[in-house]
C-alpha cells in the first residue's frame, strides 16, 4: 500500500510539473508587448485624420478601436496572470494538499503533506503558516483580512489532529 502511495505521489507531482503552468518568458513578453500596442492602436485610430467623418466611416473607426482594445486587455491579461495556491484537506488519507492554479485554469496538487509531518500552523492576519516538528516552514499562504483568518481557524479546529 505505502508503494502505490508513493508512485501516486510521484505521478502527481510529475503532472503538476506540466499542465497548468505560467506561459513562457517569451510569450508573456509576447503578449504584454502586443497587448500595449493593439491598447494605443485602438485609442490612437480616433486621432488619424479622415477624409470625411461619414457614419460609416465612425463606425468602422469604432469597430475597429473596440476589437484593439479588447484585443489588447486580453493579450495584457495573458502577460500579468499570477498562479494562486489553495489549501485543501484530505481526511481519507491523512493528506494537506496545496493546488496551484490560475484563476480560470485547471488546478494542480504541487504538494501533499501528511498529517504526520505537521507539526505547528500558525495564523496570522496575513498568512498561514505550516511548519515541521522542528519549526521550519513547509508552506506558507497569504490570507485575506480578519475573515479570512477566522475562515481558516474554524477549518483547523474542524481537524483535531492538526496542532494549532
Amino acid at each position: 500500500m505505502m508503494a502505490m502511495t508513493q508512485i501516486a505521489n510521484e505521478a502527481r507531482s510529475r503532472v503538476a510539473m506540466v499542465e497548468g503552468k505560467r506561459p513562457s518568458l517569451s510569450v508573456r513578453a509576447f503578449a504584454g508587448v502586443f497587448g500595449c500596442a493593439f491598447i494605443w492602436a485602438g485609442i490612437g485610430i480616433w486621432l488619424v485624420p479622415g477624409l470625411d467623418l461619414t457614419a460609416m466611416i465612425l463606425l468602422s473607426k469604432m469597430g475597429l478601436s473596440l476589437l484593439l482594445v479588447t484585443a489588447g486587455v486580453g493579450l495584457t491579461q495573458i502577460a500579468t496572470q499570477k498562479p494562486r495556491q489553495e489549501m485543501h484537506f484530505d481526511q481519507r488519507n491523512r493528506q494537506l494538499l496545496v493546488f496551484e492554479g490560475l484563476p480560470r485554469a485547471r488546478q494542480h496538487v504541487v504538494r501533499s503533506i501528511n498529517y504526520e509531518d505537521i507539526g505547528r500552523v500558525d495564523v496570522s492576519d496575513t498568512r498561514l503558516t505550516v511548519l515541521d516538528a522542528v519549526g521550519s516552514e513547509i508552506v506558507a499562504l497569504p490570507l485575506d483580512g480578519q475573515h479570512a483568518r477566522l475562515d481558516v481557524i474554524a477549518q483547523l479546529r474542524g481537524h483535531t489532529t492538526l496542532p494549532l
